[in-house]
């Protein structure tokens, strides 16, 4: 055997092994892709147990007398149940024994009724139960042009302004000055109506109203009365829900006096306006 084919010998025994794999690679087909099947995730139901629990059926206010109409009946999650809201497994009779409770606070409808914010039938008078601690009931007279035409009602939040007369007299005139002597101060009742609801209606004119003062501002108040004419100025809603507070004890509003000439009965008078 010549040189020759003894090299083409042996370059075709090292190429068969490549052309084999490549051929052998060629033929096979791809396998199918796998479709993998998704899995259903059930949802987990999980019971929630339910209490009976007393709301109030409708909306009212602090001071209001209670009846049956006032309440009812509501599904509660039983988890969420507080100790001091009244249910009917521990109160069945709840909503008949409650009538002629008083509210101490204002309800919407739907929220839980708990026994601190009632004054229940027979539990003590009605005032006393309304007041905060510490807080004294303190009334005086007012008249329509004093208490904002009327339209002050119980609840409602007032400053107190002192007009009274300065001794000195010059002439046929008189001097008078006028100071905010109190605050802030919530109206608990007037005359004996202590709720702004059914036939108070958008007004309630009375003769007195009744102050939640401490001892040291009721004090002061009985004093003012002595001194001169009260007048109340009422507040707008929502603005503070802090106590009362007097500036009279605290030593404000001494700022300075500027006066007014005014007619009373046709005959002129001197007012002194005090400044903050």
């Amino acid at each position: 055997m010549d040189k020759r084919r003894l090299i083409l010998l042996v370059g075709m025994l090292v190429l068969a092994p490549v052309i084999f794999i490549l051929l052998r690679g060629m033929s096979q087909t791809e396998p199918a892709p796998v479709t993998e099947t998704p899995q259903i995730v059930q949802p987990v139901v999980e019971k929630v147990d339910y209490t009976d629990v007393l709301v109030a059926s409708n909306d009212f206010v602090f001071g209001s007398r209670l009846n049956e109409t006032h309440f009812t009946w509501k599904q509660w999650p039983s988890d969420a149940v507080s100790p001091n809201y009244i249910t009917r497994e521990t109160t069945p009779q709840a909503m008949t024994e409650l009538s002629g409770a008083v509210a101490r606070a204002d309800f919407f409808a739907g929220d839980p009724l708990t026994a601190r914010k009632l004054v229940m039938p027979g539990e003590s008078s009605v005032m006393s139960a309304l007041l905060a601690p510490g807080m004294r009931a303190v009334t005086t007279r007012i008249s329509v042009d004093t208490a904002a035409g009327g339209f002050i009602q119980p609840g409602d939040r007032v400053d107190i302004i002192l007009t009274s007369s300065i001794s000195e007299i010059q002439g046929s005139s008189k001097r008078y000055t006028s100071d905010t002597i109190f605050e802030n101060v919530r109206v608990l009742a007037i005359d004996q109506t202590f709720s702004s609801q059914g036939q108070a209606g958008a007004f309630v004119i009375g003769s007195t109203a009744t102050f939640e003062m401490t001892q040291r501002d009721a004090e002061v108040l009985q004093q003012s009365v002595a001194q001169g004419d009260l007048s109340l100025t009422l507040r707008p809603i929502g603005k503070s829900s802090a106590p009362g507070t007097s500036r009279a004890t605290s030593g404000q509003g001494s700022g300075e006096v500027s006066s007014l000439t005014i007619y009373r009965d046709g005959q002129p008078s001197q007012v002194a306006i005090r400044g903050k």
